[in-house]
């Protein structure tokens, strides 16, 4: 049975990098050997029955002839989630169950994300007539930055869209909204109401995009996202709780009570699961406790990670797309971390204080591993903050926040008082929140490799387990690939990356760990910014010390909306823009920059950088076009990024035939409005010989430069060829 699971388990969650998905055919092909084999040979009998069932679940999202496809419709929904109140608009999630008055079958996927903009009273679990315009989902591929498309295949989203107008339709509202309404009003006055609504019953739409970013850089945000943790504490606070009160009113030798206890517990936990609205998040959180109780409860001679294994091929079953998901993966590692310390744990600690020292210290350091894999950074401050933190809210903040907001419910008197209570137990964590994020390092990258991290985990626990006398030699060995990593090379290759971020421009250069920002991306007034979602992270994912250079080539939004973000967290970093690229530097980590600039107004004043390292050379020309083309002479390049996103007013025929470049990259969002890159101009780049790419086609687009020769690799063709990041569905 364990040989089966294991084939399960490893199969499904190899899913995250498959890079296509099986054929009907195929699967039912598998599916007659795994039963031939389920017997003699069942490790693979489950891995091809986990491979089946992985591709039909993953198809059926992805199914070209799903009936919630690209265009204006008009959709019966039931609104599934609290609303995220943004300062342009709103984002809900909705089960839709008619589109144009056809239902849907209960084989179509049903899930859509909309927004919408200004107010509106939307009710939770109430049905609405709603005009929509829904596109597949979508959104920005580069490394270390946040997948849109793996996020919402792993939330069964199939389209996102906007309301253009609503109508009410009969229905009842959720329960859940009453509580949220009347917890709302009761916590709006209060310093940290947003965490109470958060931790109460995942209500997340008080959080400031200020809040989230010091939750994040201190590493405490799975504290107040309801998850396994929050379960799992609920759980053992009811099952230590009754415990403690069944030995002391009715004891029992034999522990009869022991099964009624586990029952309460579970019936407890569900109903926490229930309040946090059971999304899908919940839901495989909610599986694994209740699957570890019931085997607590029924297999009291099975081994811990046997416990694991059951719970996670359960999960799996019920759900096999939570393998797209950072929580499935931070959730079993956490778990398996843990047996680990404990079959690590050095003899010399005996206390119960020291064991729980030693597991928070050993849990973030290998959860920092997997953060690093997924996110390409983790906080230096998450091991103090956490090990001063998940102590105090587990035993303190957590039930008394539940214990207030039931109090509240139930209208019990003194409501407000025990609230602030509640709020006074989170200042520990809101003050240990910001004083992470203030201290420097808040976040370190390091773009490490998946066998680099396993040595370096290796190493760890090694020295861990022994003496260093014993197992030093074998753990600096395993350390020893990483350090050569870090040491510069005699002949360092330069990269130039050519980020998406939508309809906007923003390169990175990159040699010997220091970069040169060319443009950022736009920014908008909501808050959200490319260069803090995207630009950001993928310079702290690549280990970059520095930013020597902001080069804003012109003040357009697209160009230099993220201007303040990079300053803020590279204080250093010189800005070049408008006239000033006339005087900036020649010379840089050992390229040669050559600059220009015509004295005109608008996009053909925009700063041209040509990068030159004696052997190739590279053209980022801003948005010029054809008046400012027509006064430049430049020389033949490699790579050149096409002026003004790929538009028709660029790019003219007299230039092309001065610049013939052999690689062109269009800056150009996926199905923008303007249909960037215009065809004509794709047809003369085409017409020289020019191999193209397009960022909002191919993502992050990637130069390397060596003694070799050069490199050209895309997001989705080489960085990530995997089946969620192919061309939209």
């Amino acid at each position: 049975m364990n040989s089966f699971l294991i084939g399960w388990v490893a199969a499904i969650s190899s899913g995250l990098i498959w890079p296509e998905l099986l054929p009907a055919l195929e699967r039912i092909i598998l599916i007659v050997a795994a039963l031939v084999l389920v017997r003699r040979q069942p490790l693979w009998a489950g891995v091809l029955m986990g491979v089946c069932w992985f591709s039909w679940q993953a198809s059926a999202l992805i199914d070209p002839k799903q009936p919630l496809q690209t265009g204006r419709h008009q959709v019966e929904a039931t609104l599934l989630s609290l609303p995220t109140r943004a300062a342009l608009y709103q984002r809900t999630l909705w089960q839709v169950e008619q589109i144009d008055g056809a239902p849907l079958q209960i084989q179509h996927p049903n899930r859509v994300s909309l927004t919408h903009q200004g107010p509106a009273p939307w009710l939770l679990g109430e049905r609405y007539r709603l005009d929509v315009t829904l596109r597949p989902p979508s959104g920005t591929l580069n490394q270390f930055s946040w997948n849109s498309r793996r996020h919402y295949l792993s939330r069964r989203i199939v389209a996102t869209g906007r309301i253009q107008g609503f109508e009410p339709l009969e229905g009842s509202v959720h329960w859940r909204q009453h509580l949220a309404d009347k917890l709302h009003q009761a916590t709006a006055s209060l310093p940290r109401g947003d965490l109470i609504r958060a931790l109460a019953m995942a209500d997340r739409t008080g959080l400031s995009d200020q809040r989230w970013r010091q939750l994040r850089q201190s590493g405490l945000t799975h504290l107040v996202a309801i998850s396994g943790l929050h379960l799992t504490l609920v759980a053992a606070l009811v099952v230590s709780g009754l415990a403690w009160a069944s030995r002391r009113l009715l004891p029992s030798p034999s522990g009869r009570g022991r099964g009624v206890i586990l029952m309460l517990a579970a019936t407890v936990v569900i109903g926490y699961a229930l309040l946090a609205g059971l999304g899908l998040a919940t839901q495989r959180a909610l599986i694994m406790t209740l699957a570890g109780m019931a085997l607590l409860a029924t297999g009291r001679q099975a081994r811990p990670w046997e416990i694991l294994l059951r719970a996670m091929a359960l999960l799996l079953l019920f759900d096999p797309l939570a393998v797209l998901a950072p929580g499935y993966w931070l959730s079993c590692a956490a778990v398996a971390s843990i047996l680990l310390l404990l079959w690590l744990k050095p003899l010399g600690i005996r206390s119960k204080v020291a064991t729980l020292v030693w597991i928070q210290c050993g849990l973030t350091l290998m959860l920092g591993v997997v953060q690093l894999g997924w996110f390409g950074s983790v906080t230096v401050h998450a091991l103090w903050a956490n090990l001063l933190m998940v102590p105090w809210v587990s035993l303190l903040a957590l039930p008394l926040t539940l214990a207030a907001a039931l109090w509240l419910w139930l209208g019990g008197p003194a409501g407000d008082e025990v609230l602030w209570l509640a709020d006074a137990a989170l200042w520990p964590l809101d003050n240990i929140a910001t004083l992470a994020a203030s201290l420097p390092g808040a976040a370190l990258g390091w773009s490490l490799s998946p066998v680099a991290a396993a040595l370096a985990l290796s190493a760890s626990l090694l020295l861990w387990r022994r003496p260093l006398p014993y197992s030093g030699t074998w753990a600096l060995l395993l350390l020893l690939p990483l350090l050569l990593s870090a040491l510069p090379t005699r002949d360092a290759p330069w990269r130039v990356h050519v980020l998406d971020v939508r309809q906007g421009l923003s390169v990175v250069v990159e040699r010997n760990r220091r970069a040169l920002v060319f443009d950022t991306g736009a920014a908008y007034p909501s808050g959200f910014s490319y260069a803090e979602r995207v630009l950001q992270p993928f310079l702290l994912g690549h280990s970059i010390v520095a930013v020597d250079h902001l080069v804003l080539s012109h003040g357009d939004n697209d160009h230099a909306g993220g201007r303040r973000v990079i300053q803020a967290y590279w204080p250093e970093v010189a800005v070049i823009e408008g006239a000033g690229c006339l005087s900036a530097p020649e010379r840089w980590q050992g390229l040669s920059l050559s600059w220009h600039r015509q004295s005109m107004a608008g996009n053909n004043g925009s700063c041209v950088l040509v990068i030159d390292d004696g052997r190739h050379r590279v053209m980022l020309p801003g948005d010029i076009e054809h008046e400012a083309e027509r006064r430049m002479t430049v020389a033949p390049v490699d790579l050149l990024v096409s002026p003004h996103h790929g538009s028709r007013s660029s790019s003219s025929p007299a230039w092309l035939a001065q610049v013939r470049p052999r690689w062109v990259v269009h800056p150009s969002g996926w199905r923008n409005r303007w249909a960037f890159p215009h065809p004509e101009v794709v047809a003369r780049y085409h017409n020289l010989g020019a191999q193209q790419w397009v960022t909002g086609d191919h993502g992050q687009v990637s130069a390397h430069f060596g003694a070799d020769g050069a490199t050209m690799m895309s997001f989705r063709e080489q960085l990530a060829p995997y089946w969620y990041n192919h061309r939209p569905w």
